[in-house]
């Protein structure tokens, strides 16, 4: 087996789990804190928050963790599409089909848990921690990327 495409599958995997946090992060440190006045007295440019006016990611949660329980989403990963299963006791699992050639088994386990109008997931993989924050919009699960939130679809 090619180490390579071993490896690639765990950068695209971590990349899923934590690129939404780390831009997250980023976006929230170059902004001014509580909206402080630029030089001069003069306020600075409303902030380009994805949540701002959106009234379809601003809409109550409809779900919760005892409605997500059997659930299946699709993640695109790069060019990947994997399906990730939610269970029961907050463990979800990952597949795709390619994951039993790379990694040898056929899926990658996580944990899962909701706070209101946030879904979180988190992964051990190669040694290290990989978490992730989602937005919970109605029916339906965002996750943040450049700037925008992507809908993940759902199987069922």
């Amino acid at each position: 087996m090619d180490n390579k495409v071993l490896i690639g599958f765990f950068v695209f995997l971590a990349a899923f789990l934590i690129l939404p946090i780390v831009v997250q992060q980023i976006r929230l440190s170059q902004q001014p804190e509580g909206g402080v006045p630029a030089q001069g007295g003069v306020p600075q440019a409303a902030s380009t928050d994805p949540l701002a006016n959106n009234s379809e990611i601003n809409q109550p949660p409809l779900l919760n963790e005892a409605n997500l329980i059997g659930t299946e989403w699709q993640v695109q990963v790069e060019q990947f599409k994997i399906k990730v299963t939610l269970d029961a006791g907050g463990v979800c699992y990952a597949t795709h089909p390619l994951a039993k050639n790379i990694t040898g088994m056929d899926y990658l386990e996580g944990r899962w848990y909701v706070n209101y109008d946030k879904f979180y997931v988190t992964t051990f993989f190669g040694g290290k921690e990989y978490n992730a924050e989602l937005k919970i919009s109605g029916s339906n699960l965002y996750y943040l990327e450049k700037d925008s939130f992507k809908k993940m679809e759902r199987y069922r």
